[in-house]
């Protein structure tokens, strides 16, 4: 799988959530020009691509359960490590 079909999978997984889809595209963006800056191998460039893609792939899954994203419920007092 290329990571133009991984981010296109994201996307429809995010279900038309337009936080989720904006913050998706922002991280794998600057993490594609990081990553391109720094001369990465193409291998480590694809892995780290598919990482920025898939980093949040729970919120969906939290937020209809409990109705927060992943990120606000380690925000919560109960969650502080």
């Amino acid at each position: 799988m290329t990571v133009p079909q991984i981010a296109e999978k994201m996307l429809a997984f995010s279900e038309g959530n337009i936080h989720d889809i904006d913050h998706l595209i922002r991280v794998w963006a600057y993490t594609r020009t990081i990553g391109q800056l720094e001369g990465l191998d193409p291998e480590t460039q694809f892995i780290l691509e598919v990482a920025a893609l898939t980093h949040d792939i729970a919120c969906p899954l939290c937020r209809k359960n409990t109705g927060t994203p992943t990120a606000g419920i380690r925000r919560t007092k109960a969650f502080r490590w």
